[in-house]
């Protein structure tokens, strides 16, 4: 029935109000009216962008605004459609559909699982769940659904003064998504290079490939160049109309369409800080953020990204990366900008940018290179690093995996401290719980993303090592006089590499399982114990 629209307050008022500052002016603002209509102009602006890239699409503006029209009428046959699609009861839809709060304020959505569970009609105010199907029997959104109630999360190591570092999210509904992954999955229609959001596909996946294609390339003698695209707000500078005009050259359904298009189009946001909220805004641009259904839309969109025959590109959602390898580093580099060239032409004409100051590149080479060949986008030169952060992992030059082994034992000994209490020595919780502890939250810290780093060398395995046995012998209450082996054995718990390998098995296994054109692609070898490549963690 209803999306859902309401985001939930994370952030404490006290750390948000005493951090983020006046936008228009450098003093702090404490006053949660002042801060959400800053907010909301700097969200109002940020999703206005979009008109300012030139008017230039893949084909003629009135093609597409002609097709967008056509899309408005619906047929007596489709409103039946529509129907079917979405059969309405109580008691199947309570758990995923809206609460609107009716009082003499109006309504305003609610997503709070418990407010389903404890609202009932004899409080003060008379809550009504109102479950209906006429927005499907109708083919549109009701209008109170199309404003989305936000509040700035910040982001993760971001300066919390300014503005562009939050991040404005809504919760959206998933009876829509649902659909529209099935038209999406029945017909084949997303590009194999595309991993977000899709059924057995993990970002881990889409790092196997990138890490794979530098790796097979080092035991060939080649060099690898890899650029990671920073696309600029990408959901909100999707344009709604050539959003739409896309979805009707992938044949979805009249009804379904339909139903997209009413969800889409005269959105309204507003920012909520606190009990105070803003004006809403109208949204002229970009796709509803925060639940599963916005990177879902913007696969279609993006899904006639132009291609070359000797570059690979990987996309999880609006994460890009582009790979090319050759001998000859100048034969990479002029694979890389051929590639550049065509994306810069495509991102104009539907007004997609991305950010070359923030765009990373790596040389990735076994030995290391003094002349690198340049590459270059919008006549800017991309600078050559020597790591990048893709998907979670920091890939070096090397793939040596050192730096990201780094910042994993860092978060580590942080984890801990905030557990303390549960885990110290003189802490009277059952050994059996305090087990738990590390094992359900501290290692998983360790472990993420393992079967692509977990063949790193052994010393670099070694130093995690040492910091897990000091958390097993704090939870034991071991003795300086007891062995670790002995350690493991009296509480069955088997040694991280052990763990690494037992995982990153699994993993590999099930490659055959998933049906994806881009994974079968993936060499089956069988590893070498001299080589880099990931799946040597097996041997």
């Amino acid at each position: 029935m209803s999306p859902n629209n309401t985001l939930v307050d994370r952030n404490s008022s006290r750390t948000f109000f005493n951090h983020i500052s006046s936008f228009a002016v450098s003093q702090i603002l404490k006053n949660p009216a002042s801060i959400d209509e800053r907010v909301t102009d700097f969200c109002l602006a940020v999703l206005h962008e979009t008109g300012a890239f030139p008017q230039k699409t893949t084909c003629p503006p009135t093609e597409i605004l002609s097709s967008v029209q056509d899309a408005n009428s619906v047929s007596e046959y489709a409103v039946r459609e529509i129907s079917a699609m979405f059969p309405m009861s109580i008691s199947s839809s309570v758990s995923s559909l809206a609460v609107l709060y009716c009082s003499n304020s109006g309504c305003v959505e609610i997503f709070d699982k418990e407010i389903l569970e404890t609202v009932n009609s004899t409080s003060d105010d008379e809550p009504e769940l109102l479950v209906s199907d006429s927005s499907y029997s109708g083919s549109s959104v009701p209008k109170a659904w199309k404003t989305a109630v936000v509040a700035p999360f910040l982001k993760a190591g971001k300066d919390p003064t300014q503005p562009e570092n939050y991040r404005p999210i809504s919760l959206l509904s998933t009876l829509i998504l649902d659909k529209l992954n099935e038209h999406l999955a029945e017909n084949k229609i997303l590009c194999p290079e595309q991993f977000g959001f899709r059924k057995s596909l993990t970002t881990t996946h889409q790092r196997l490939r990138a890490v794979e294609y530098i790796t097979s390339g080092f035991e060939e003698g080649e060099c690898t160049g890899a650029v990671f695209l920073d696309v600029q707000k990408a959901f909100d500078r999707v344009w709604i109309q050539g959003l739409i005009h896309k979805l009707i050259r992938h044949k979805t359904p009249p009804h379904l369409l339909q139903l997209l298009k009413s969800y889409l189009e005269e959105r309204k946001f507003a920012v909520k800080i606190g009990n105070s909220i803003s004006e809403a805004k109208i949204m002229r641009s970009g796709i509803p953020q925060g639940g599963k259904i916005s990177p879902v839309f913007y696969s279609p969109y993006v899904n006639d990204i132009p291609k070359t025959h000797k570059t690979l590109s990987g996309m999880y959602a609006d994460d890009t990366a582009i790979l090319a390898k050759n001998k000859n580093h100048k034969y990479t580099a002029a694979a890389l900008n051929q590639r550049l060239a065509k994306l810069d032409d495509w991102f104009l004409r539907w007004k997609i940018a991305f950010n070359v100051n923030k765009t990373e590149a790596v040389y990735f080479a076994k030995d290391r290179r003094k002349h690198k060949s340049i590459v270059k986008n919008k006549n800017q030169t991309i600078t050559w690093s020597q790591q990048a952060k893709y998907l979670g992992v920091i890939l070096d030059e090397k793939l040596t995996c050192k730096n990201h082994i780094t910042t994993i034992k860092t978060k580590f000994r942080a984890a801990p401290r905030k557990r303390f209490p549960l885990i110290a020595r003189d802490s009277e919780i059952n050994r059996k719980y305090k087990l738990l502890v590390y094992t359900a939250i501290l290692r998983p810290i360790i472990t993420y993303r393992c079967p692509i780093w977990g063949a790193a060398a052994n010393s670099k395995i070694r130093m995690l090592e040492i910091l897990e046995n000091n958390i097993i012998r704090l939870i034991c209450k071991a003795g300086w006089y007891m062995r670790n082996e002995d350690i493991r054995n009296a509480i069955k718990l088997i040694s991280l590499k052990e763990f690494i390998k037992k995982i990153s098995a699994k993993f590999y296994h099930n490659l055959d399982n998933i049906d994806n054109e881009a994974i079968q692609q993936l060499e089956n070898y069988s590893p070498d114990p001299k080589s880099k490549r990931p799946r040597k963690i097996l041997l």
